[in-house]
């Protein structure tokens, strides 16, 4: 099966009315072309997370956009308390909430009933940390996706716009392989080296990481070079191979059980000798998860600390860790890839 890439977010930050108009409009431009969208679709769509947005969430928050297929992806993202509070309600066992009380002009429910109705898939994630919202309007079933996988990231470029230097690919079915690519450095530059890494990826079947990292590493020169971590995961063997050159980190969680990936030092794509590789094997189990994440994510990222994120949709764990762990001097990115057991 052919690997499926997909393009940076844009980072739109909603923080007074008049955000959610520039928001809306910015949408109305993405989603110009994409013949999967109803007209007045995905605009109304966009004001109506941002409008939950300035009316729940203190101090407001942003929305991540992107084209994905013949469609668009929007996440809204804040950091609570306020747009949890008005879905979560008081804390278990108290008789108040010390959280202001929504804005009277609206609910957030029927905000959000009106994003539910629109998309082809919606997941919402909320905890006293905040709340995260997954929209995808266009065509069903998520492009390109075969049954028993799901998988989805989020790429942001440093400052929230123009181009990454980070990209993500990957190619389901047996064997799956998944990788994470940083482009040395930020802007035009950085994201040529990453194109050149994912052109590569896409145009070869990927069966051995050895092969798949020397030819990167071919296809990079010209290039200001960059790092990568790939993973290759064999469901019917059940179990995955990791090799990573430079500081791409990444875990496979099974349940409560969380292997970490290692990274090498060194470099691809420079005038040096494609650094020697060591590959990690471990155990695939069904069920299992892969997360893998540029060092625009802090190292210490976890899973453990918000409850039952695995059992949403990829894009939107990924939403979760960039807004927890994500650095505000870099490109950064978070991969995910899940098989699943059953279809939601």
């Amino acid at each position: 099966m052919a690997a499926l890439s997909e393009s940076e977010h844009r980072r739109h930050t909603i923080g007074a009315e008049e955000d959610v108009g520039a928001l809306r409009r910015a949408v109305a431009r993405l989603a110009a072309g994409q013949h999967a969208l109803r007209e007045g679709v995905a605009e109304l769509v966009a004001t109506e997370l941002g409008t939950n947005l300035i009316r729940h969430a203190l101090p407001g928050g942003y929305v991540l956009a992107r084209k994905t297929g013949d469609g668009i992806e929007l996440i809204s993202v804040d950091h609570g308390p306020g747009m949890t509070a008005a879905a979560l309600g008081p804390p278990a066992g108290s008789v108040s909430s010390t959280v202001p009380p929504p804005y009277r002009g609206g609910g957030l429910g029927a905000g959000l009933n009106v994003v539910r109705r629109n998309a082809v898939e919606f997941d919402r994630y909320s905890t006293r940390r905040g709340t995260v919202v997954y929209a995808r309007l266009g065509s069903s079933p998520e492009p390109g996706a075969p049954t028993g996988w799901r998988f989805g990231g989020i790429n942001v470029p440093l400052g929230g716009d123009g181009e990454s230097g980070d990209a993500w690919a990957v190619t389901p079915g047996r064997p799956t392989a998944a990788l994470v690519v940083d482009g040395l450095g930020h802007g035009p530059g950085a994201a040529a080296a990453a194109r050149a890494a994912i052109t590569s990826f896409e145009h070869s079947p990927v069966t051995d990481l050895d092969r798949l990292l020397r030819h990167t590493h071919e296809a990079m020169r010209g290039t200001r070079g960059g790092v990568l971590g790939a993973c290759l995961i064999d469901p019917a063997r059940r179990e995955f191979a990791y090799a990573a050159v430079g500081n791409i980190t990444g875990r496979v969680v099974t349940g409560t059980r969380s292997v970490h990936l290692l990274d090498r030092p060194g470099t691809l794509g420079t005038h040096l000798p494609v650094p020697s590789l060591r590959l990690q094997h471990g155990p695939w189990e069904p069920g299992s998860a892969l997360v893998l994440v540029s060092d625009g994510i802090r190292s210490g990222w976890n899973l453990e600390d918000h409850p039952r994120l695995l059992d949403h949709h990829p894009s939107l764990i990924a939403a979760v860790l960039h807004r927890e762990y994500g650095r505000p001097t870099d490109d950064a990115t978070v991969l995910v890839v899940r098989q699943v057991t059953h279809m939601a």
